[in-house]
């Protein structure tokens, strides 16, 4: 599981399409990540057959740790869609696209 955190800058630079945003999110230090594939699988339906690759805390927030605390889901299998239905029932998750426009202005980015 890549936990390494993400500078806001470099989200234009990576391919999105297997990767959503999570908002006001914390992770702890010993999280079950076989929980969290259940929630995005089963609980949320917004994943089903991903699994979590990635948990990347976006830095570079203009608030510091004061500030958001967002993190950059990272999800195996990109031949499987995700459901957007499912997306629309929670208001915490981005589709990343989106999340870079709408809260570029909370974060330092070149």
């Amino acid at each position: 599981m890549n936990t390494t955190p993400i500078p806001f800058a470099d989200l234009r630079k990576i391919d999105v399409s297997n990767t959503a945003v999570m908002l006001a999110l914390y992770v702890p230090e010993d999280q079950d990540w076989d929980e969290a594939n259940r929630y995005f699988q089963e609980d949320t339906g917004f994943a089903p057959g991903k699994n979590l690759t990635g948990c990347r805390r976006i830095t570079g927030n203009l608030r510091g740790d004061e500030g958001r605390h967002d993190y950059l889901l990272e999800f195996d299998h990109p031949e499987i869609p995700f459901d957007p239905i499912a997306r629309l029932k929670f208001s915490d998750i981005k589709w990343t696209d989106d999340f870079i426009d709408n809260y570029a202005k909370d974060y330092e980015y070149d």
